[in-house]
């Protein structure tokens, strides 16, 4: 058995994989959405036996609120945490020189990263990494971790020239993070422009044409710095790009697979589907049936349009799955039967309670 399920998350990722024996299996997890979603996680597991409770490892992708904020809510600020993890990964601001420090909290001074790394300094923390930067360094091969029951999870990013970048930016990055959790209205110039509600795409050359809409492309330090994993259980492939660069995504890719496209089972595409995160280069480096969005539109009004016919136009195979975790003003409109017949694909919409699970 090899499942994702996309938790709903608000506007957030939270992504938990479990592969083994369907009634006993491993299970890793990956972000947890805002603080609300850390709540609700907790509510959802509180109740279970250990071995439903216990993961291999506890991924948070970057320091971004709709991905960091769920586990301040469910581990550093929950006075008994109810999940037992083996290993958690996260990039701390020691680790964004490439090298481990022997204070866990050396540099830090921006709050939400310092509530989670001081926590962390207590926990097993890139244990797997030998306590140092969770990264694709150029030159050296990618470094394969096998998880316990089978599953190789292998780092596709970021690399070092990302985390140095992140390391000039951290408190302005920290703090910006912050600034989205108390102040609702701000939002940056990339993500403000989001999806257009009403949408007209009567034939295939109004796709192209929507699919070439796009503004510069993301260039925030934080996301760059987005740990990007590739996992393969029993010869089965997902890519989870936290909401790392195209042009990031790609050059890994290309270290996996000599002959592009990569076989992918699923994607979770990168920064919620925005367009500044989707590019022509990158839906051709996969050859993938199920594409996995996570969001519900709120305060960036992602998907963006342009992002979806992008990979609508630029896919590899016939058909395709567009996944999103649950149902949004700004998704519903690809659950046009027309538009799915003509364009090839799917719309598949999981629920407010439990979000989309996804057997592979």
């Amino acid at each position: 058995m090899f499942s994702i399920q996309m938790l709903p998350a608000r506007e957030g990722d939270a992504i938990l994989v479990r592969w083994g024996e369907e009634n006993s299996p491993y299970q890793m997890l990956v972000d947890l959405g805002t603080e609300e979603t850390g709540k609700e996680f907790i509510d959802k597991i509180s109740g279970l036996p250990d071995s439903q409770r216990t993961f291999e490892a506890v991924v948070v992708t970057h320091i971004d609120a709709d991905h960091i904020g769920g586990l301040l809510s469910c581990f550093v600020d929950c006075d008994k945490p109810y999940a037992i993890v083996k290993d958690f990964w996260f990039n701390g601001y020691m680790h964004l020189d490439g090298r481990r420090s022997d204070s866990a909290l050396e540099g830090l001074g921006a709050i939400q990263a310092e509530r989670l790394s001081r926590w962390l300094s207590t926990q097993p923390w890139n244990e797997l990494y030998d306590g140092g930067s969770i990264c694709r360094r150029e030159g050296e091969s990618l470094k394969v971790i096998e998880l316990a029951g089978g599953m190789n999870v292998t780092v596709l990013g970021p690399t070092m020239q990302r985390l140095e970048k992140l390391k000039t930016e951290w408190d302005k990055e920290i703090n910006n993070a912050l600034q989205k959790k108390h102040n609702k209205s701000s939002v940056s110039n990339l993500e403000s422009m989001g999806s257009s509600l009403p949408l007209d795409i009567p034939d295939a050359q109004s796709l192209k044409i929507l699919a070439k809409q796009r503004p510069l492309r993301d260039t925030k330090a934080a996301n760059g710095s987005s740990i990007v994993l590739l996992l393969e259980y029993e010869g089965k492939k997902v890519l989870l790009a936290g909401d790392a660069f195209a042009e990031d995504l790609v050059d890994a890719i290309s270290l996996i697979s000599s002959e592009l496209p990569l076989k992918l089972e699923a994607f979770k595409v990168p920064h919620h589907c925005s367009r500044g995160n989707i590019s022509k280069k990158l839906i051709e480096a996969v050859d993938c049936t199920n594409w996995l969005i996570s969001t519900d539109g709120s305060r960036h009004k992602h998907p963006d349009d342009e992002g979806i016919a992008s990979i609508l136009i630029h896919k590899k195979v016939d058909f395709v799955n567009l996944v999103f975790n649950v149902t949004s003003e700004y998704n519903s409109k690809w659950s046009n039967d027309k538009w799915q017949k003509c364009f090839g694909y799917s719309a598949n919409y999981g629920s407010p309670d439990a979000g989309f699970f996804l057997t592979l």
